[in-house]
């Protein structure tokens, strides 16, 4: 398997001081705070952080709205307002905006999946861009819409799961069926025959689904852990059309996601160039 090592940073990837302080903050306040007060307490200074980080994105609009660069502008409006409804992180929303651009502009063949949706950021943000292809492309967004599932023995090294900020326990980055469809068709007005929502834990939808979804020509991948992951490249892979691209959010961050990508592509034997999108996932491009 070769990798792109000088340009990747997803696989040299280490939190931010930001987000370093904020881990043992998180860590410390779980110590002292009764357990019950904790998680109205974490989400309510999450919410808040969210907020901040969306506010100072927001120079990025003021500067392209500046410079006059119509393309660039369009981009950050876009990652803007999904970023309320996305753990992603700015730099990784804007790698997946160019991804859905590049298919766009390449032509390849296939639609748009998404395996882990959570709240819909991410989903939204696909589907405004795909708004500038030539080709009718349907998003198919998979997710159990109850949450993550508990992590196994395959995804921890020591006693962590990876380099995570927010605790991810059972039922974590929920996003339910009914915001996410508000979000989607109200507040972004994608049409809903654009948009299939299959409702269920991979390893039940998957398997009945992959022949129905037909070529893909970008497959999104956001499910933390080792057997969720797994499972989404050992039955979506095979439709990903040449040249189409992978993206795996949690690469940097989740050690039974990484374990996962690396068995898959040395299982069979697939040459890609890992490329970081800077805040610790991957993407690349299925070999030709």
């Amino acid at each position: 398997m070769q990798r792109n090592d000088s340009s990747d940073q997803a696989l040299t990837y280490h939190p931010s001081w930001l987000s370093v302080f904020l881990h043992r903050l998180a860590s410390a306040c779980r110590r002292v705070v009764p357990g019950r007060y904790y998680p109205f307490l974490y989400d309510t200074a999450f919410r808040f952080y969210k907020g901040l980080v969306r506010l100072l994105y927001y120079r990025h609009v003021l500067y392209r709205a500046i410079r006059g660069d119509g393309e660039q502008l369009q981009k950050v409006r876009t990652i803007h307002r999904v970023m309320p409804h996305s753990l992603v992180g700015a730099s990784g929303l804007a790698a997946t905006y160019d991804a859905v651009i590049d298919i766009g502009q390449r032509g390849v063949e296939g639609d748009i999946v998404e395996c882990g949706v959570a709240r819909g950021g991410c989903a939204g943000l696909m589907g405004l861009a795909a708004r500038k292809d030539r080709k009718a492309r349907k998003l198919w967004l998979f997710d159990s819409f109850a949450g993550l599932s508990e992590p196994t023995s395959d995804d921890y090294v020591g006693e962590s799961t990876g380099k995570h900020v927010r605790p991810l326990s059972r039922g974590s980055c929920l996003g339910t069926l009914e915001d996410v469809e508000e979000f989607l068709f109200s507040d972004l007005r994608l049409e809903r025959g654009n948009v299939s929502l299959v409702k269920g834990w991979f390893q039940d939808t998957l398997p009945t689904s992959r022949h129905q979804v037909g070529p893909i020509a970008l497959l999104r991948i956001d499910g933390d852990w080792y057997e969720s992951t797994k499972c989404c490249l050992e039955n979506l892979y095979d439709n990903v059309s040449p040249g189409g691209w992978v993206i795996v959010d949690d690469y940097g961050t989740c050690f039974g996601c990484k374990r996962a990508v690396d068995e898959f592509l040395a299982g069979r034997n697939l040459k890609v160039s890992l490329r970081g999108d800077g805040r610790g996932g991957c993407l690349f491009a299925k070999p030709g």
